[in-house]
Parts: C-alpha cells; structure tokens; sequence
C-alpha cells in the first residue's frame, strides 16, 4: 500500500510549527520541509522570517550540513557559528552567509510509517543554545510528530473501512510538488485530523450496519456510500464522479431525495461538524428540545436511527455542501 506523505493540512501545521519554534526560542529565523520516509534528501521549501530567499529550494542530501547530519543521527544538533563550525559539511555556506545566519540548531522530525523532516532555527549572532531552549523546541516538534501520525493512523483505517465496502485499498492519488525536485508528494485530500476522525466514526457504523444486510440494493447502497466518504480523504485512484457514480444504485433506481426544511438543514450541519444538542441550541438561540425535534424528523425523512448514519446519508443525497 502506497501511503500519501503529506495533506494540505498537514503543510499548513507544518507552517505553523515554524512560527511556534520561532516564537518559543526567540531565533531570527526558521525553516525546514517534510518528505517521504525512504527520501535520501530533501529541499528547504518553507521559511519564516528570512530576510532573503538565499536559503529557499535548496537540495540537501541526508549527512550533509547541520540538517542532513541531523536527520541521519536522528537527534538534535546545533552550532555556535554554521560557517566555521566543525562535525558539518560546509556546502551551503555561500546560501547561510547571505541570510547572515551565525547560531543555529537543526531538529529531526520522525513518524513511523510516514514522513520524516527537519527543523532549523538561525541567529544572526553567534550563540550557544541552553537546553531549556532545545527542549521547548523539541516540545513542539513532538507535538507535530502525534499529530502526523494519528493522521496517518486514520488515513489507514479510512482505506480498510473503504476495502470493507468493496472498494480498492490501492493507495491514494498522489501529486508530486512542482519545483521543490524533493521526491516531496502531496495527498490531493484536503481533510483535517478532525474531520478524518470524524470519518473515521460515520463510516465505522455505516460498515457495521452494512454488515447485518443482506447483499441486496439498500447494501450496495451503503457501501457506494462509504466508499464516496472516503475518497473524500484518501484520493483513492478508482474513486467514481459523484454526479455520474453508476454505483450508487441501478439504473433508474437512485434513491430519491427527501426534503428537509431550511431549519433542519441548519441543525444537521451543526449536527456534522460534531456539535452537541446544547451547543446547537445556543448557537442557533433556540432550545433543546427544537433540536432534537428536528433531529428526529431528520431521521425518519431519511429513514434512519443514528447521528452518524444521518450525517452519512445527508452527504449522500446533498442536504450538506
């Protein structure tokens, strides 16, 4: 199974790992990329707070300058003065004197299983960092490092939910980055931790009542159904068009979509971004009770008992965009 290395999501909390660290070790400048796990190199494709693009794009083998060594030890390294220092590689000096980099430290990022990266941060003075400055960096990295591999984590169980209902668990579709020359890929899904997990929970029930019908059109049904949410997240290669899916039911047999008012359409989009009774309620100045009233009339419209298989079928017939 081919594994996408990195979501859109994924990049943007990589972005904001390098404003954390720059905020938390009070460094001039921070940088770094994430790759695939087998990469033997990598290309510093984001930077926070360069003065000059001197460092951007640059193609580092793993062993070579502060980072690559970094990433082959796989421990934290830093130096007083990169041009001068000794332990390293010195065939980026020419793009570190132009940004005036002096101290800097280089992390490693590593998930099981999935992407690995690295992490730098410059002074424009020379400077040795204490540990409390290395250990709060390496705070945040780990931070990041859960966050990509529970990523990872329901990325997987969403392809094994999509292989129970009948569908491919070829790998996802992949796009290679333009520019970058990194073997960087990026995943075309664009979903956060959040929504996978929440995936992750409709399609776990949607498979589990599947499982108890016998294999007739309401089945099919369903498993065209589970299939069509988790292509959402995974980009699986024989994903089908929606507007044109044939297996969604047979010809001249699509389920025909129920009505809901305008009032229950704004529960049910509360209702699946995970937000509870109460919190509907105050959100939308009404009370409890109205919600749920309008929860279960939602349901026997579309011929339901669950939250989850609400939402899911919600999707399907397009109450929800």
């Amino acid at each position: 199974m081919t594994v996408p290395v990195l979501t859109a999501a994924q990049s943007s909390s990589f972005t904001m790992l390098l404003h954390d660290v720059r905020r938390v070790a009070g460094v001039d400048a921070t940088m770094g990329t994430l790759v695939s796990a087998e990469a033997d190199h990598f290309v510093v494709d984001q930077l926070v707070g360069a003065a000059t693009d001197g460092l951007r794009n640059l193609r580092v083998a793993v062993g070579a300058g502060l980072g690559g060594k970094a990433m082959l030890l796989g421990k934290p390294l830093q130096v007083q003065d990169y041009c001068s220092a000794g332990g390293i590689t010195h065939d980026f000096d020419p793009a570190v004197r132009r940004e005036q980099v002096h101290a800097a430290f280089a992390v490693p990022i590593r998930v099981p299983q999935g992407p690995r990266g690295v992490l730098y941060g410059g002074l424009r003075y020379e400077y040795v960092f204490g540990d409390r400055v290395i250990g709060d960096v390496m705070t945040v990295v780990r931070a990041l490092e859960r966050e990509l591999a529970e990523d990872l984590a329901l990325n997987r169980r969403l392809e094994h939910l999509r292989a129970a209902a009948g569908g491919s668990e070829a790998g996802g579709k992949v796009l290679r980055r333009k520019g970058t020359g990194s073997g960087r890929v990026v995943e075309n899904a664009v979903t956060s931790v959040a929504e996978r997990r929440r995936l992750v929970a409709i399609c776990s029930e949607l498979v589990h009542i599947a499982s108890s019908m016998a294999n007739g059109v309401q089945r099919q049904q369903l498993d065209a159904l589970v299939r069509r949410l988790t292509d959402q997240a995974v980009g699986a290669r024989d994903a089908v068009p929606t507007e044109q899916s044939t297996d969604v039911a047979p010809a001249g047999r699509q389920p025909a979509r129920t009505a809901l008012t305008a009032r229950e359409r704004e529960i049910l989009a509360e209702v699946a971004l995970g937000a509870t009774n109460r919190e509907i309620a105050s959100k939308l100045g009404i009370g409890t009770e109205t919600v749920k009233s309008s929860l279960t009339s939602s349901m026997r419209k579309l011929g339901v008992r669950s939250r989850a298989a609400l939402v899911a079928v919600a999707l399907c017939q397009g109450h929800l965009r």
